[in-house]
């Protein structure tokens, strides 16, 4: 088989790896996508695994167009019980992490097995052109950054009959989890520690006497299994996880059966009676904290998910952050695959993501230890037992835990310095708010019309428009001189104070993109806008806020932007070969679906740009 040519190649498919990959094919890049299982065969057993989709997680999917998806499978969680000796204990275990779940319309967590988002995230993939090349493993990974191409990085590839084939790539990406071929090939550093705790997880149909069994998540506070995990699923399956004290890890070991853990299980769960109806998976795993060194190497080998970090399920946190690596991965990818972005965007992706996983692994050693039973670093000589310490730091990290709370450092991408104060900061989460369309009695919320796109969002608040007119018309002559070179990475929407029956009649002039109403001026309120001024608030790809500058203050905007955003006609191409003219307009078919997939296609046959603009003709 002669070599293949791809932007970018992907070790693994899993959730991480398939998100990815669904990110770049919706913005014209071409991936290669392989995984040493063939998880879509239907001889593939049942997996378990990560279980549950926190707020964030949630707003993330919903911008991708893949939440409606998810919802259709998932159970949604919104309370939580605690158990102790068969009494309710109110307001410990995951009930503080339930009471995180604030400042969102996705104030639930969404209860959905590994198995079932796959397969979502693999058909989406499908219907964007891509294909799962599986079984299918890494076997050698070569960079030449001396390549007169940009196809840098050499990847060989073999199946299980021992059949070869070779990738040429421009990004390589390690989503590979924990035993990660590209990260070993690579040669980067995994730090940590195996821990001698063990735990059981075991899936399947239940009856039980535990009353609200069924409300999202439980806690068992165990004598003999540690702190207890109940959570209810989809499929009307449940799960029960718990720990296994040396001496049960000593009688059953890493191979314990299922009926020993349908055993274990039921004695977990004193003095509740539970009967399994059906069983669909069970595992035994020993908890390792473990993180990657840095997540770029050379430049064009990266890393996301569990090949990056490795953790315990005490929190959940698996496919939560590894979400938050691929979608904070992909727009940096593709932006600067696409001439968008220039190369200190994508740089930033480790600076970021690695200071999150440290942040992970450092909460988890605490989470893990106090379910295991066992009192650690700050709490190591507190009197109060290990049940009443983890409710507390559970509710002290809940803001990590759910990803609302989340903060990323001060840097070029998040100008705190350079900023107007407001309620909001660069580097924060942007808060979803309701806005109105024009006319219509019913509202939407801001991520409906701030999709991730790949593109940086500015948000004009108007402030109180009668008195900011004059300003907003000084910016639109600004803004038209600028927007021509920008437009291409970045797009607009007007949020106006109040209500009329015509933006542009209201305004005094044209609106910034599309506009909405704030009629209850709530929105204005939850990020801090002054009525007198009004604020231009630039959002990041991936929901981030990057910049707040005041209405008046539209230059220091076109600054920031610059500082990142490759303007149309200035400067080097990107990867692709993709830059334009001063002045010229975005290509209107850049969204349009089979465009995207010609284009990829157009890409990966080594044929001319431009061609994949008649391969739209036929729709």
């Amino acid at each position: 088989m002669p070599d293949q040519k791809v932007d970018v190649f992907i070790s693994g498919a899993g959730p991480v790896g398939l998100l990815l990959s669904y990110e770049l094919l919706r913005l014209g890049i071409s991936t290669h996508i392989i995984d040493a299982a063939d998880k879509a065969s239907p001889a593939f057993p049942m997996l378990g695994r990560a279980s549950t989709l926190y707020p964030r997680t949630l707003e993330m999917l919903d911008q991708l167009d893949l939440y409606d998806d998810m919802a259709q499978v998932g159970l949604v969680g919104r309370r939580s019980v605690t158990f102790k000796e068969g009494k309710r204990v109110g307001g410990r275990g995951w009930t503080k992490v339930v009471e995180g779940l604030t400042d969102t319309f996705f104030d639930f967590s969404l209860n959905i097995r590994l198995k079932y988002s796959e397969d979502i995230l693999r058909r989406r993939n499908t219907e964007l052109g891509g294909t799962v090349h599986a079984p299918v493993r890494l076997v050698d990974m070569v960079l030449d950054e001396n390549a007169e191409d940009e196809w840098k990085v050499t990847a060989t590839c073999a199946d299980f009959a021992g059949e070869t084939h070779r990738v040429r790539a421009k990004y390589v990406v390690g989503c590979d989890g924990g035993s990660s071929a590209v990260r070993k090939l690579a040669g980067i550093p995994f730090e940590g520690e195996d821990k001698e705790d063990h735990w059981v997880r075991i899936d399947g149909k239940v009856k039980t006497n535990m009353p609200d069994s069924r409300v999202g998540f439980g806690s068992i506070e165990s004598k003999t299994h540690g702190n207890v995990l109940w959570v209810a699923l989809d499929h009307g399956a449940t799960r029960i996880g718990y720990a296994l004290s040396p001496a049960l890890f000593a009688k059953y070991g890493r191979k314990m059966s299922q009926e020993d853990a349908v055993k274990e299980a039921k004695a977990a769960m004193a003095p509740f009676e539970v009967e399994f109806e059906t069983v669909d998976w069970h595992t035994v795993y020993g908890v390792k904290q473990h993180v990657a060194a840095r997540l770029q190497d050379r430049e064009r080998i990266l890393l996301a998910g569990d090949a990056a970090h490795t953790h315990s399920s005490g929190s959940a946190q698996g496919m939560n952050t590894g979400t938050h690596d691929a979608v904070s991965l992909g727009w940096r990818l593709a932006g600067v695959l696409n001439g968008w972005y220039k190369p200190g965007v994508l740089a930033s992706y480790s600076t970021e993501r690695k200071v999150a996983a440290d942040t992970l692994i450092a909460n988890d050693r605490m989470i893990s230890a106090l379910i295991s039973g066992h009192k650690h670093g700050q709490f190591r000589d507190r009197g109060e037992d290990t049940n009443t310490l983890l409710s507390e730091f559970l509710g002290s990290a809940a803001g990590f835990t759910t990803g609302l709370g989340i903060e990323y450092e001060p840097s070029s991408l998040n100008d705190v310095e350079g900023s107007l104060s407001a309620s909001v900061r660069p580097g924060q989460r942007a808060p979803d708010v309701l806005l109105r369309k024009n006319g219509l009695p019913h509202p939407l919320r801001l991520n409906q019309v701030t999709k991730n796109s790949g593109k940086f969002q500015g948000l004009v608040f108007t402030g109180d428009v009668p008195k900011t007119r004059p300003v907003l018309k000084s910016m639109r002559t600004q803004f038209n001189k600028h927007a021509p070179r920008l437009q291409h990475a970045v797009s607009f929407v007007t949020i106006v104070r109040g209500h009329d029956i015509a933006f542009e009649e209201y305004l005094g002039v044209e609106p910034f993109g599309n506009a909405y109403w704030d009629m209850d001026h709530s929105a204005h309120t939850r990020y801090g806008t002054s009525p007198e001024s009004g604020d231009i608030i630039v959002l990041r790809p991936d929901g981030i806020v990057g910049f707040i500058a005041s209405l008046d203050k539209f230059g220091a905007v076109v600054e920031y932007l610059e500082r990142h955003v490759v303007p149309r006609g200035v400067g080097r191409p990107g990867i692709n070969g993709v830059n334009g003219h001063v002045g010229e307009l975005i290509n209107l078919d850049e969204n349009n679906l089979y465009y995207q997939q010609a284009k990829v296609q157009a890409r990966e046959q080594g044929l001319p740009e431009g061609t994949e603009s008649g391969a739209i003709s036929a729709h």
